[in-house]
């Protein structure tokens, strides 16, 4: 990626052990503390609970040269919890008539992106975490990867990782910021990367091929029709984006 470069020794892959999957939680719990998403009285034993964790996959990247976690994220899975996109936000109407019949296993939730560094390692590391996620929607053929998403997070996925997620309702005050529910149609990134942003598709899909990732795009847009919205205004200031 020629605007994100890559951290020397950092790695990104599923929690190994228990003691793993406590310190992504934590580093969770205390970044979105630092951050006032949630209040010391939402913290119980460093780690924030809620009904999503049961069904979440955590995710850590880890600086190889001291084997610290220095970035974590989670996928939440489908279950009868629903996605927080849909349960926790304003939905728009137009919106079901994509998704209320979806097999929500064509579906996967990113969430608790959070990271221990500043500046361009922030970018690089949560970089690392999203082209893992993305891997791991591609090779369980999820066709939606969906978020509640900051909206100062949105602006840098539009500007520096060309991710094309669109809103599924409206900004709402979500553990205390402007956040969107967004989604983002797997087929049509792969082509919008393919076409525009081939070296962004390189770094995000690691060892899976632009063959296989073809077929795979291919095969979903076939099976789980596309959801288009108008796409949200993301333009902002270098100065409002450097700050986040």
């Amino acid at each position: 990626m020629s605007l994100v470069p890559a951290i020397p020794g950092l790695k990104v892959f599923p929690v190994r052990s228990h003691a793993e999957y406590l310190e992504a939680r934590k580093l969770h719990a205390s970044c979105y503390l630092d951050a006032g998403y949630v209040d010391s009285d939402e913290v119980s034993g460093g780690t924030i609970d809620d009904p999503w964790v049961p069904v979440s996959d955590y995710y850590v990247a880890v600086d190889t040269e001291d084997d610290s976690v220095v970035g974590t994220c989670r996928i939440i899975n489908p279950s009868v919890c629903g996605f927080p996109a849909f349960t926790g936000c304003d939905v728009l109407s137009e919106t079901w008539e994509t998704f209320s019949d979806l097999d929500p296993n064509r579906c996967a939730e990113i969430s608790a992106l959070a990271t221990t560094r500043d500046g361009i390692q922030n970018m690089a590391i949560s970089a690392a975490l999203y082209g893992t996620v993305w891997q791991e929607c591609i090779l369980n053929d999820r066709a939606y990867m969906l978020a509640v998403m900051d909206n100062r997070l949105m602006r840098i996925m539009k500007r520096w990782f060309h991710f094309p997620f669109e809103p599924l309702g409206r900004t709402v005050d979500y553990m205390g910021s402007p956040s969107t529910p967004v989604a983002m149609y797997i087929p049509r990134a792969f082509e919008s990367f393919a076409d525009e942003h081939p070296d962004e598709l390189a770094f995000f899909s690691g060892d899976i091929s632009f063959a296989e990732l073809e077929h795979v795009a291919f095969d979903l847009r076939s099976a789980v029709p596309e959801y288009r919205a108008t796409v949200i205004d993301l333009t902002k200031t270098d100065d409002e984006i450097r700050a986040w």
